[in-house]
């Protein structure tokens, strides 16, 4: 299942910090970057489409102790925790610690989000309801 990596601005801050640098939009360097930075790093992607694997014998990603959902203005549904997605048949089509699910409708690659909200001009209120 492909997953579209949308990038926010502090995750982007974060991986600049880690000393992390893109390779087209499939693979990140991390040549000589401290592995507690580029862990960090990853943890602050917001889709869960970066993840990582310790081999030093650091600490592995952990999910939170709550599962949360909150709702982007103008965006997804990011959820964070012990995340297991079901289809409708009820077949795994994702366990992670992190996600962003689509609430604009428009995504190709349902029900995770790929940024379609912001082709298609998705907008929220307020109280974060959409428009």
């Amino acid at each position: 299942m492909g997953a579209a990596a949308l990038h926010s601005r502090p995750q982007l801050r974060a991986e600049a910090a880690a000393g992390l640098r893109s390779r087209g939009t499939a693979w990140v360097v991390v040549d000589a970057a401290d592995a507690d930075a580029v862990a960090a790093a990853i943890e602050s992607c917001p889709t869960g489409a970066l993840h990582y694997r310790r081999l030093d014998g650091g600490l592995q990603e952990q999910p939170p102790a709550e599962t949360t959902v909150e709702p982007r203005p103008n965006g997804p549904l990011f959820v964070r925790g012990a995340v297991r997605i079901v289809d409708a048949d009820g077949h795994l089509i994702r366990e992670d610690t992190r996600a962003a699910l689509c609430r604009c409708g428009s995504s190709e690659n349902k029900p995770f989000c790929d940024g379609s909200h912001r082709r298609i001009g998705f907008t929220t209120g307020p109280d974060g309801s959409k428009q």
